[in-house]
C-alpha cells in the first residue's frame, strides 16, 4: 500500500510527513484518534528530505492485513473473555455486559502497552520516493 504525503517538519534524520486520507480508508476515525476530521493525518519516518518535499511512502500489504487483524481480533478477544467471565460467575446480564466492556478495554490497553513491542520495524512505513514540490 504506498500513499502521498508532504513533509511539514525535519528533526534530524527524522521528518515529520503529512497525508490525505488514504482512498481506501475508512469513515472510523482511528487516523485522529477519533476526531471527525480525518481528512489529514501526519505520522513521523526516518528518512531523509526537506520541508515541503513530496514523498510517497509505501507499507507491505500483508503487514497492512497483520495490523488490521491484529487492531480487530484482540478487543474482540477482550469482549468475549469479559462476557465469558460475567457468565460463568452467573452474573445477570447487565453485569456480564458491563464485564464484556471491561474486557475490550482492558484488551484496548494491553494493546496500548505492548504496540511498541509488537510492531518493532514490521508494520513501519518506508519512502519510496522523494520529490522536490514544483515551482508555480
Amino acid at each position: 500500500m504506498t500513499n502521498k504525503g508532504v513533509v511539514r517538519a525535519v528533526n534530524g534524520d527524522t521528518l515529520t510527513v503529512e497525508f490525505e486520507r488514504h482512498e481506501a480508508c475508512g469513515d472510523c476515525h482511528a487516523c485522529m484518534h477519533g476526531s471527525m476530521d480525518c481528512a489529514k493525518h501526519t505520522i513521523t519516518i526516518k528518512g531523509k528530505a526537506d520541508v515541503g518535499d513530496e514523498i510517497v511512502v509505501e507499507m507491505d500489504e500483508s503487514h497492512v492485513m497483520a495490523a488490521s487483524a491484529t487492531a480487530y481480533m484482540i478487543p474482540c478477544v477482550g469482549f468475549m473473555a469479559g462476557l465469558f467471565a460475567g457468565w460463568a460467575l452467573k452474573l445477570s446480564e447487565p453485569l456480564m455486559a458491563l464485564c464484556a466492556i471491561a474486557g475490550t478495554a482492558a484488551a484496548y490497553l494491553v494493546m496500548r502497552v505492548l504496540d511498541p513491542h509488537l510492531s518493532k520495524g514490521r508494520w513501519e512505513h518506508k519512502i519510496v520516493s522523494v520529490r522536490k514540490p514544483k515551482d508555480e
